[in-house]
């Protein structure tokens, strides 16, 4: 009995019986037989006729460099496509032959009987076979097939997204791709997109194959924000929150989650973090808020946070890692070169230089600023913020218990003073947070000075809680804070009585409170009844103030709220019912992060200002961000003639004046856009804090000449920081502009072309054209494994997820996957073909592949050579509006001589990409022509 695998239609054998071993032929058809089966073969040497011979007679005819398909070998197995034999050896008995496969870049020594001779697209080119009537189409089709896939690796912009992408993020997926390292610190603006470009990066890493497990970092309070953003926009399903969605109780379990979301400070506990050390190593590491990663430099010495250290920890753990922050540097060096060893440990010593060589961030910083965004047609997309401050003349009983409570924190920080130590600097704290509440609201202060005077009665209070983790939550934690029961001073209490009794008349005549209802709510509502409007207060106390007062004028179902109290379900829910009914949502800090309003609202009001103005640019960010189509209108609040909202008052106006000067461009410009993002920075740069603390025993004029200095610093490290972010990788049109431009419209280009080549039936269409109800043949619905012979599809993202039943045809689809499947295959033919509508006189198409110093592919790039005499250009535009049109054949003058030349053109053409295209991380791996056409000639 024989038990050698049976040679294939199409394979190449010599004949092993004596004295005709020069014979070489093509297996035509083969007769299975249990005990001897026989193959019917073309012999091409030495002479042409057909024989019928045992298969045991029969060995390998391949020789090296002939293109082959694998044949698939069984049920279920699919084919290993295409290749060429680069090695032939006998083991065990048995010949076997060395193909390599270009498209997925293995290499396997196979049985010999399972492949068949086929003639690439370079051989076809060079011997001038111009195929039949349908080869331009299906050239068309096939090179379409081809673009649509790489475009899609390369950016992940036609996958299953429920966004439609903007160009920086395209770019910036595509350039850290092309880059051929994926450890990049990327810091866009505020409000850019970065869940979305993360989410394209994963997509398009999944189509490489190269997303086994994804490890995602972020604030606790965004754990559940992530995991449904990646889920809704972009499907993807199996990312779960460690300690929520599962829990380890054995290291082994950890095999079990491959995409994890994780909270920082809940995995840099040291139980959490040594189970997190036995999980498997992750392909990618992706951290949120990088800026919470500390570690900085005292001399020699350096001092980790313990955040910095899990992530250090996680770094030998990994292939890669992707730090997430709108914030990098903080006008900290030492914090910022410490981000950039985390990315690139093996670059340290070069790092140490930043000062010096700037101009290396490029390899490892991509940064874009709202000031240049654009949509696809080159519209700005950020449509402006307007910030007005509505001035509110205080009351007198505003006047004379601002007066009483100058005196008592006068006395309060003395006392600190004198007392000094941990004692003395809590009474300072006290002192710092009334301050904060009473230019917050006469509701928050009040509700603080009884406490406060209840403490002192009954001798009670004393024990401080730890600062909480999160910094948003820090104003509510403030307000909670318990002091001593034992006087600051003598005569606290007479003092606090006074106080007390003052902040009750004063909250019977609060001008700010009618000034926020009649001057801001009231006027916004004459000119939309139905405008919904986001309210940002630092404190629990002045939240519920405000809630009270709105619901008394308009209805207790109008208000929403968000704190540091409600977990993520509440959180959803608030701003589920502010975007479906309600119009009035009022947050702490708590929702200065993570919550994204952009879609249904545009107007916010501050009803008291932060002292760290970065904290006011976060707010405004909820609003000023990607997916905003209005502009955004900003109110803040201000009472005149009280000592400490004066102070802010002139603090912001001085920050204002600074990013004015700095905003203003050439000839006098001022550049709207370009002020938003310099705020951002120079507010996170201002350290104003222990200004506005001195500011109740230094006076006006010494507060402001601090508030002076303090900005004069931050304005210059802005300019040093933003000179050096000049050297960061960020969105260059040109840079996309080298590469073949793919868009919706090809996409259905190739749709509607492979369903004429492959009868798909189009019955009607319906939603303006939108959608398309189609038939599909019955041969086409058995291979898909369909019982339903109709099907409903479209190319438009929002009808695809309201209307049930219908095919979003993106690159992920499984119908979609099974036409760009069939296009590129060999028997689809259109290797070769002669095209009408393009100019020149040759066009040739190819794949170039790059790999890591390891062999693993890192990057593949769909190429387009269009030749003319000596001439060659590459991924000519014009080619691009071609492949929207159904093609049609023409007439050209073929020669093998002139074939050949144009072939060594566009190979010398696409090596020169390949090595201009090769950095450290990046090495060649292979060149695949696709289909190479000849360009008709005018008749």
């Amino acid at each position: 009995m024989n038990d050698l695998p049976l040679p294939v239609s199409g394979c190449w054998v010599r004949d092993r019986e004596e004295g005709r071993a020069d014979r070489l032929g093509i297996v035509r058809m083969t007769v299975p037989h249990d005990n001897d089966p026989k193959a019917k073969v073309e012999w091409l040497k030495p002479d042409r006729r057909q024989s019928i011979v045992p298969v045991s007679q029969l060995s390998c005819g391949f020789g090296l460099r002939m293109e082959v398909l694998e044949a698939g070998g069984g049920t279920g197995r699919q084919s290993l496509g295409y290749g060429g034999i680069i090695g032939l050896r006998k083991l065990g008995n048995r010949e076997q032959v060395l193909v390599d496969f270009p498209e997925t870049g293995k290499r396997a020594w196979l049985p010999y009987q399972n492949l068949r001779q086929v003639k690439g697209p370079r051989h076809r080119f060079i011997t001038g076979d111009t195929g039949d009537k349908d080869s331009p189409e299906r050239f068309r089709l096939k090179v379409l097939a081809h673009a649509l896939e790489i475009w899609n690796e390369n950016t992940g912009a036609l996958s299953h997204l429920d966004i439609d992408p903007l160009p920086h993020q395209i770019h910036l997926v595509h350039h850290i791709l092309a880059s051929g390292n994926l450890n990049w610190l990327i810091a866009d603006d505020v409000g850019l997109g970065k869940t979305i470009e993360m989410g394209m990066l994963l997509a398009a890493l999944q189509q490489r194959e190269l997303l086994g497990r994804v490890l995602l970092i972020t604030p606790a309070g965004l754990t559940k924000q992530w995991k449904d953003e990646l889920y809704y926009k972009f499907g993807f399903e199996g990312f779960e929150i460690y300690g929520e969605d599962f829990f380890i109780n054995e290291p082994r379990q950890w095999k079990m989650h491959d995409f994890v979301i994780g909270s920082m400070d809940k995995l840099k506990q040291e139980t959490d973090l040594n189970s997190l050390l036995h999980a498997p190593n992750w392909d990618l590491v992706i951290v949120d808020e990088g800026h919470r990663l500390s570690r900085r430099q005292y001399g020699m010495r350096y001092d980790y946070s313990e955040r910095f250290q899990l992530a250090q920890v996680l770094r030998s753990r990994t292939r890669s890692i992707v730090l997430l922050t709108a914030t990098p540097h903080q006008g900290m060096q030492d914090k910022f070169i410490a981000l950039l060893e985390l990315l690139r440990p093996e670059r340290k010593e070069e790092l140490q230089t930043l000062t010096l060589n700037p101009e290396i961030i490029s390899e490892m910083v991509y940064r874009n600023y709202k000031a240049d965004v654009t949509d696809a047609v080159g519209n700005f997309v950020f449509k402006g913020k307007q910030t007005r401050t509505i001035r509110v003349h205080p009351s007198e009983q505003a006047v004379t218990f601002d007066r009483a409570l100058q005196k008592y924190l006068r006395r309060g920080y003395a006392a600190g003073g004198n007392t000094g130590g941990t004692a003395g600097r809590a009474i300072g704290f006290v002192m710092t947070i009334y301050r904060k509440l009473a230019a917050s609201s006469s509701a928050a202060i009040l509700n603080a000075l009884l406490r406060r005077r209840e403490r002192l009665i009954n001798a009670s209070g004393g024990q401080t809680e730890e600062l909480p983790i999160d910094e948003r939550y820090a104003g509510e934690w403030e307000e909670q804070q318990e002091a001593t029961g034992r006087a600051f001073f003598e005569g606290e209490l007479a003092l606090l009585d006074q106080l007390i009794q003052g902040a009750k008349s004063l909250k019977q005549h609060d001008n700010k409170l009618c000034g926020f209802c009649d001057q801001i709510i009231g006027q916004i509502l004459v000119s939309n009844p139905k405008e919904r409007v986001l309210i940002f207060t630092e404190y629990r106390g002045t939240q519920d103030y405000l809630r009270e007062e709105l619901v008394e004028r308009y209805g207790e179902q109008c208000v929403r709220l968000i704190h540091g109290s409600m977990d993520h379900e509440e959180r959803r829910q608030a701003i589920q019912y502010f975007e479906a009914e309600g119009q009035f949502l009022i947050s702490t800090e708590a929702g200065g992060e993570g919550i994204n309003l952009q879609r249904r609202c545009h107007v916010m009001v501050n009803y008291d200002l932060p002292w760290n103005p970065m904290r006011l640019v976060q707010r405004v960010g909820r609003l000023y961000r990607y997916g905003q189509e209005m502009p955004v209108v900003v109110f803040n609040l201000h009472v005149t003639g009280t000592v400490d909202e004066d102070i802010i008052d002139l603090m912001y106006r001085r920050l204002n004046a600074v990013v004015a000067d700095l905003a203003t461009v050439s000839r006098h410009e001022y550049n709207e856009r370009l002020a938003e993002d310099v705020l951002g920075e120079v507010a996170e740069l201002l350290d104003v804090g222990t200004v506005l603390v001195a500011a109740t025993e230094s006076g006006i004029q010494r507060t402001q000449q601090r508030i002076d200095e303090a900005l004069k610093k931050a304005r210059g490290s802005a300019q040093k920081q933003r000179e050096l972010f000049e050297h960061a990788a960020r969105y260059d049109e040109e840079e996309l502009a080298e590469n073949l431009q793919i868009t919706d419209q090809h996409v259905q280009a190739f749709v509607f072309g492979m369903f004429r080549l492959i009868g798909v039936e189009i019955i009607e269409m319906l939603h303006n054209n939108k959608v398309l109800k189609i038939r599909l043949p019955d041969a086409i619905r058995n291979e898909l494994g369909m019982k339903a012979a109709r099907m409903d599809i479209t190319f438009d993202r929002l009808l695809a997820s309201n209307r049930a039943n219908t095919t979003m045809m993106d690159l992920t689809a499984p119908f979609m996957t099974y036409l760009v499947r069939v296009a590129k295959s060999y028997d689809f033919g259109g290797q070769c073909a002669v095209i009408k509508a393009l100019t020149g006189e040759s066009v040739l198409t190819a794949l170039l592949r790059w790999q890591d110093d390891q062999g693993r592919r890192m990057r593949q790039s769909f190429s387009v050579f269009r030749l003319d005499g000596q001439s060659v250009e590459t991924n000519p535009a014009e080619f691009g509006v071609w492949l929207l049109s159904e093609a049609v054949s023409g007439h050209a003058e073929v020669t093998r001589e002139r074939n050949e030349s144009l072939m060594k053109l566009a190979e010398r053409a696409a090596n020169e990409a390949l090595a201009a295209a090769s950095n450290r991380y990046l090495h060649p791996e292979n060149l695949q022509w696709l289909a190479g056409g000849w360009l008709a000639v005018s008749e």
